[in-house]
């Protein structure tokens, strides 16, 4: 995550940035939540101009929806919306998941591991916010090592929309095991060089998470 005292010549302005797009990919923020310059100015310690160039970025990028002259909030999905990105997913991260297994080292895997066991330990512990932190570090880790920057912008970009859906089911699902299973599987097949049983391990991840948030969204 970046880090707002981190003395790197980037402005603050675009650390913000950084932070409040994170926050959206690992589902802090919830669908529809009015998110203001104030309270976030107030939450990361920092003065309102920063916060509100930030601001107005995501938005201009359609992270962040305008409903109205001074409201902005969260992306928020409806069914259709759900039902594309799925299949949007399912193609690029699939893509992503089979470059990557032709790329990876046994030292990455360690890595994985490791990113896999932090998941875990989150999940059990019923740390909803660390647990969907951890589960954008797995697949993002994973997907880095596709070695394909534009393809790993692009999913990025998906999970910035799609992440505060997301974050619905964060204090859901601690009693099943499916994020662990398909983490498992495409750790496995990456020991095992099979590029399509990675690709499988990760679709199926996400269509599983497809069929929950489809239980839990309002009919349109």
């Amino acid at each position: 995550m970046n880090d707002l005292r981190d003395p790197q010549t980037t402005t603050l302005s675009e650390r913000v940035y950084g932070m409040v797009r994170e926050s959206l990919r690992c589902g802090v923020y919830k669908p529809g939540e009015k998110i203001t310059h104030r309270s976030t100015a107030s939450q990361l310690g920092v003065s309102v101009t920063p916060v509100r160039e930030a601001i107005t970025r995501l938005v201009s990028e359609e992270s962040l929806s305008m409903v109205g002259p001074k409201t902005i909030v969260a992306p928020s999905l409806g069914r259709s919306d759900l039902e594309e990105i799925t299949k949007i997913r399912v193609n690029l991260e699939g893509w992503a998941a089979e470059l990557a297994a032709e790329n990876a080292s046994a030292t990455f895997i360690r890595e994985l591991e490791q990113h896999h066991l932090v998941y875990c330990m989150h999940r059990r512990s019923h740390g909803s916010k660390a647990k969907i932190a951890a589960n954008a570090k797995f697949h993002f880790a994973l997907y880095a090592q596709s070695k394909a920057p534009r393809l790993l912008a692009i999913i990025d970009n998906i999970w910035v929309t799609i992440g505060p859906t997301l974050g619905l089911l964060a204090n859901r699902g601690f009693e099943d095991n499916d994020g662990e299973r398909f983490h498992e599987a495409a750790i496995s097949a990456l020991k095992a060089r099979n590029t399509a049983a990675v690709q499988a391990a990760i679709v199926n991840d996400i269509l599983t998470a497809r069929l929950k948030i489809l239980k839990i969204l309002k009919p349109e």
